[in-house]
Order: C-alpha cells, then sequence, then structure tokens
C-alpha cells in the first residue's frame, strides 16, 4: 500500500499527517523569518565604488592617479570574489534595481554640474587639491547614497522574500474520503 492509498484509508491519519506538515511548515517558516534572506554589503566595500565615481578627479590630482585606482580596482575585485562571495546576491538585486541606475545617472549629472557651474563663476578646479576636495566630496556622495539605497533595498527585498513562502502554494490537502458504500449482501428492509 502506497502512502497516498494509507492516508485515504484511514482519514484520522491524514488529518494528523496533515496537521503535523502544516506545524512543521510554521516551525521552518518561522525561522526563516529570523534570519533575512539577503545579507547587507558593508558600508565600507561602497568606498570602491566611491573611488571609482572620484576616478576623474583622483587621475588629475596627480600624475600617479590611475596607479591608485588600478590598485583599488584590483582589491575591489578580490575582495568581492573572497571575503564577500556570499554577499554579492545582494549587490546584483541591488545593480538590477531601477534606483541604483538613477543614482548612478545622478552622480554623473552631479559631476558635470559642477564643472558647468565652477565655469559658469569662473573657477576652476585646476591644482591637485582642489580635485583631491572633489574626489573627497564625490567618494561621500556616492557612499552616502548607496548605503541609504542599500537601506531602503534591503528592507523591500527581504519583506518580498518572506512574503513569498507565506503566499506560496497552498498546502497539500488529502484526498476526500467517500462515506463507506453499503454493501450489496445486506437488503433494504420494505418499509
Amino acid at each position: 500500500m502506497t502512502k497516498t492509498e494509507a492516508l485515504t484509508a484511514n482519514p484520522t491519519t491524514a488529518t494528523a499527517a496533515t496537521a503535523t506538515t502544516a506545524t512543521a511548515s510554521a516551525a521552518t517558516a518561522g525561522g526563516a523569518q529570523d534570519r533575512p534572506v539577503f545579507q547587507p554589503v558593508p558600508v565600507w566595500f561602497f568606498a570602491f565604488e566611491g573611488l571609482m565615481g572620484a576616478s576623474y578627479d583622483v587621475i588629475k590630482s596627480s600624475h600617479y592617479g590611475w596607479v591608485f585606482l588600478a590598485v583599488g580596482a584590483a582589491v575591489n575585485i578580490v575582495l568581492a570574489r573572497t571575503v564577500l562571495r556570499g554577499r554579492l546576491k545582494m549587490a546584483k538585486a541591488m545593480l538590477k534595481g531601477k534606483r541604483t541606475r538613477m543614482l548612478a545617472i545622478g552622480l554623473i549629472a552631479l559631476r558635470v554640474g559642477v564643472h558647468v557651474l565652477f565655469g559658469a563663476i569662473g573657477v576652476a578646479a585646476t591644482s591637485g587639491v582642489a580635485h583631491v576636495c572633489l574626489a573627497v566630496l564625490m567618494c561621500a556622495a556616492t557612499v552616502g547614497l548607496l548605503a541609504f539605497d542599500q537601506r531602503v533595498m534591503l528592507r523591500a527585498l527581504n519583506a518580498q522574500a518572506q512574503a513569498a513562502p507565506a503566499a506560496g502554494p497552498a498546502p497539500a490537502v488529502p484526498a476526500t474520503t467517500a462515506a463507506p458504500a453499503v454493501p450489496a449482501t445486506t437488503a433494504a428492509t420494505p418499509a
């Protein structure tokens, strides 16, 4: 006799098995809600993205600025592939978001806007110190915006991931048992 036949043959066993399955699912779901699905990327990691956002000013600040950027890019790749390997899921989810793309476009517009504004008022960032100041400003803006975006995305993604199992498929319901048939050997008494 298969498990399905055994469950349909004995309705009390089927109810108990369904209750046990529901209890186990609830315990698993309760444990899954305690731990978020997406783990945050450390804020210090966004400094590498900030460095790339400030790369124009870093290169302009010194003749060896490109070496600093190359070392930063190499360290970024090594850390992303080793230490932060488990958190790449969050980073990929962030990069797919419309808000993150808008932040990137906004940072580029800010950079161009600063140069246009400086040109309009007759000031130019020509010294190394001015470029370092602009680089620090761009890096800080990038890190701050990415940290904020991550916090918003984490809240949304974890809420969505925790709501998905709750709204998932309904638990298996055992087949309805038919009423016992009247045996053919017993005759009904005439009234």
